[in-house]
């Protein structure tokens, strides 16, 4: 069976996740990787577990190989750079989150994509993770009833990153801080989860241990409510010293779903509606795959790069489209101006801005710095 040849820009930890976790897949095989440090680039294709991948010095060199699709995981401020770059080169792409840092940046992503006739899809790979697949059934199957309130929470220890100015990890204008970096995964899976679009959103955030002038923030919080009027509680954190999670509860009419990473099992879910079964008014723990971290990550990482190989393969549309992955950046984009304006902001009113990048120059020196004396 044909396998999509895969290239990957940029070495960080995605490498490893979507190498190593593509190592068995029957649609694709990665062949060719590019960083800006060649040496690093070297030291990632000669440790490849499968071997069979070459480095290469320049971008041109990697987009004029026999590869079919790139998978592109640098920065986030460049990320519409180096996806149209791919893209003119009539090469498909898979392009880590987020999308863009603004709406335009997305919106250019698209038409790049339309204009080259190739096709473009996001690594939303919390999308892909069996947890996640196994919490949209069972609200869609009726085991909470109407959903009330969610609250999700995303932690990860980045404080050395943040304690380096050239580091992108947490600059606002490269990154977008932990906000962005990290929002965009929980909008992305609430609205799979829950089947409908975030209306407004209300943020507060700061620097809990962040100093530098150039970083973003590294702790936020958020009151989402969504067009049905159900509510969330979005919160991310990147100064957790304990090993990264991923958590979700969701309260409804009929039931309570609970996700955490932390341990197994990663799921239970309490219902009292009929659909439930012989599991009604018990908790039931549905076997799912699944492993602590860092291990779900390739899960999904494997289950995201088969999607996407598969569809480019077959025909067929992806799951997880461009405007899911827009929407999630919209959301987030809403959360920043909801702190610059200190109040509830609807999501109409980010879409109503002639231009979104200035927010980030709105941010510079307004996220307040714990006092640490």
């Amino acid at each position: 069976m044909k396998r999509i040849k895969m290239g990957i820009i940029g070495c960080g930890f995605p490498f490893y996740f979507h190498t190593d976790g593509a190592e068995n897949s029957p649609y694709v095989e990665y062949t060719a990787v590019y960083d800006l440090d060649y040496g690093r680039a070297c030291e990632a294709a000669e440790g490849f577990s499968t071997g069979g991948m070459t480095a290469y010095r320049t971008l041109e060199e990697l987009l004029a190989s026999d590869i079919d699709a790139v998978l592109v995981s640098v920065p986030h401020d460049v990320h519409e750079e180096v996806v149209g770059k791919c893209l003119d080169a009539g090469k498909h792409v898979l392009c880590e989150k987020p999308m863009a840092m603004t709406i335009e940046g997305c919106r250019r992503m698209i038409a790049d994509a339309q204009r080259n006739n190739v096709r473009l899809m996001i690594a939303e790979n919390h999308r892909f993770l069996p947890v996640h697949n196994a919490m949209r059934d069972a609200v869609a199957n009726g085991l909470v009833g109407d959903v009330c309130l969610v609250r999700t929470y995303e932690g990860c220890n980045e404080i050395e990153a943040n304690e380096q100015p050239d580091c992108w990890k947490g600059d606002i204008h490269r990154c977008g801080g932990a906000w962005l970096d990290m929002s965009v995964h929980k909008f992305g899976v609430l609205e799979y989860i829950l089947g409908e679009r975030v209306d407004s959103v209300m943020m507060l955030m700061s620097k809990q241990v962040a100093t530098l002038p150039m970083k973003g923030d590294d702790n936020a919080i958020s009151i989402v409510t969504f067009k049905s009027g159900t509510m969330a509680e979005v919160t991310v954190s990147s100064t957790r010293l304990s090993s990264a999670n991923n958590s979700m509860e969701i309260y409804g009419t009929k039931g309570t779903i609970i996700e955490s990473h932390d341990g197994e099992p990663p799921l239970r879910i309490y219902s009292e509606a009929d659909e439930a079964g012989d599991m009604a008014y018990d908790w039931d723990t549905p076997e799912v795959e699944h492993g602590e971290h860092p291990m779900y990550y390739f899960i999904s990482g494997r289950n995201t790069d088969d999607h996407f190989a598969q569809c480019l393969l077959e025909g067929k549309d992806f799951e997880y489209t461009l405007e899911d992955a827009m929407s999630a950046v919209e959301c987030a984009l809403t959360g920043f101006l909801s702190f610059l304006e200190q109040r509830p902001v609807k999501r109409e009113e980010l879409l109503q801005m002639s231009e979104t990048r200035s927010i980030y120059d709105r941010l510079e020196g307004k996220i307040p710095t714990k006092n640490q004396g």
